[in-house]
């Protein structure tokens, strides 16, 4: 899964992508989560 909806109560406020959550991580644990998201 490469996105992810945001949500309030029943309302749809956003979406968060594997690259928002990339960015704002250390090199090292992005290698680790996109190993993790991406494990079949």
């Amino acid at each position: 899964m490469r996105r992810l909806p945001v949500i309030d109560g029943h309302k749809l406020v956003g979406i968060v992508a594997l690259a928002d959550v990339a960015r704002a991580l250390p090199d090292r644990p992005v290698g680790e989560l996109v190993d993790a998201l991406t494990e079949k």
